[in-house]
């Protein structure tokens, strides 16, 4: 480790795998307490996206001021504000105009949790070593895909024992837990802190080292390119009911072995680590992308589709661990948490915007999803390509220890 014991590392291990289990219910509690107390599908639709909104709001913000604070502190706390801000949500909807208030406090959290997964990705950059990056993610990526797989189903539980609002205060408790697992961390001495300049500035500053980073600009953008051909997963629930006539049972194996395939990816990520570049591993998962969409397409029965959806799911989660850890280890800390924001920030816009252009894509070819999935295995392949060349020549002559960080920011 460079700062402190792998044991730092477990303990935050353990407290994310039971804060995301938190994340996971949050995504059917909110939205259920909204729709019982609204019957708006609308409504209720719209507290299933606070996180894309809390990115596009603030996550700008939060890159400069995740470098200038203090990582430890600023997950302690923004843990802390989500506790509050789910304990209060089952008093909020009871209160005049409780469905807005609701709103606003999932919000509000999603926009704690912003600086919250920025400071993480700093955090992580700090306990472990450059060829421990790749292992740490996967695991914290299987606690993530364990969350969303598990959070729901335990979440439907709960709530048939002690109703939907309560619920959110279990959800508030697995972030309490999560704090008790921070406070012990020490991340040793930052040395000087910056100077402080405007926050526009600074902003700039890290989108000028992704544009003078050729490495960096190619994950930023791979990033982004993946979110946009993944959007087209959307339509797998509609092809399978009305394309396939799958049933209800069907569609719901269906859906769970993309987060099966997640889990089974974060397995052999390091393995394959330790035998390949990362250049290599991303390009070819982004192809392999491509090679998953297109199954979607020739999908002619539930089980291939069941099948293709696993492999789907392994193959985004395998490239998103490997583009993740190559991100820490090539940008200076000091900076890190501008390019982290901003390559999330592009991806969450990348999404719904795929999203839109591959159901436009369904609607016009006659409500025929095949097509949607071609478009964007096509979109896949094409983009899987040139980023194994981008990401290759971006590193001439380096092998998987010898990739080091391109040339600084602008002087602070």
């Amino acid at each position: 480790m460079n700062t402190v014991s792998s044991g730092a590392f477990r303990l935050l291990w353990l407290g994310q795998t039971v804060s995301v289990i938190g994340d996971g219910a949050a995504i059917l509690v909110v939205p259920l307490v909204v729709l019982q107390a609204t019957g708006d599908p609308l409504i209720a639709a719209l507290a299933a996206a606070p996180r894309t909104i809390a990115y596009l709001l603030i996550g700008l913000l939060a890159g400069p001021l995740a470098d200038r604070w203090n990582s430890r502190r600023v997950l302690i706390m923004c843990d802390l504000v989500r506790v509050g801000l789910f304990a209060l949500m089952p008093l909020a909807i009871h209160m005049p105009h409780g469905p807005l208030l609701v709103l606003l406090l999932a919000c509000a959290a999603a926009g704690a949790g912003v600086f919250f997964e920025v400071s993480l990705a700093k955090t992580v950059q700090a306990l472990l070593r450059p060829e421990d990056l790749v292992t740490g993610n996967a695991r914290l990526e299987m606690s993530s895909q364990l969350g969303l797989l598990l959070g729901p189903a335990l979440t439907g539980a709960v709530i048939a024992l002690i109703g939907v609002e309560q619920t959110l205060w279990i959800n508030a408790g697995t972030f309490l837990v999560s704090v008790v697992t921070l406070v012990p961390l020490r991340l040793g001495g930052t040395g000087e802190p910056p100077a402080r300049r405007p926050i526009l500035r600074e902003m700039t500053e890290g989108f000028a080292f992704i544009r003078s980073n050729s490495v960096i600009a190619w994950l930023v953008s791979t990033q982004a390119v993946v979110n946009f051909v993944v959007a087209a997963e959307t339509l797998v629930i509609y092809h399978a009911s009305v394309g396939l006539k799958a049933s209800a049972a069907w569609i719901g194996v269906i859906v769970a072995a993309a987060g099966v395939g997640g889990i089974v990816a974060t397995s052999l990520a390091s393995r394959a680590a330790s035998r390949f570049t990362p250049a290599h591993l991303i390009g070819w998962s982004v192809i392999s992308l491509g090679g998953t969409l297109l199954a979607f397409a020739l999908s002619f029965h539930p089980l291939v589709l069941l099948f293709a959806n696993f492999l789907h799911g392994g193959v985004t989660i395998f490239a998103s661990v490997h583009i993740r850890a190559l991100r820490q280890q090539l940008v200076p800390a000091e900076i890190l948490g501008r390019v982290t924001a901003n390559a999330r920030m592009l991806a969450f816009v990348a999404n719904p915007a795929g999203a839109a252009v591959f159901g436009l894509i369904a609607g016009l070819t006659g409500q025929d999803a095949r097509w949607s999935f071609t478009a964007a295995a096509l979109l896949s392949l094409v983009s899987g390509a040139l980023a194994y060349r981008g990401l290759i020549t971006g590193t001439p002559g380096r092998g998987r220890d010898e990739i080091t960080p391109q040339p600084e920011p602008p002087a602070r």
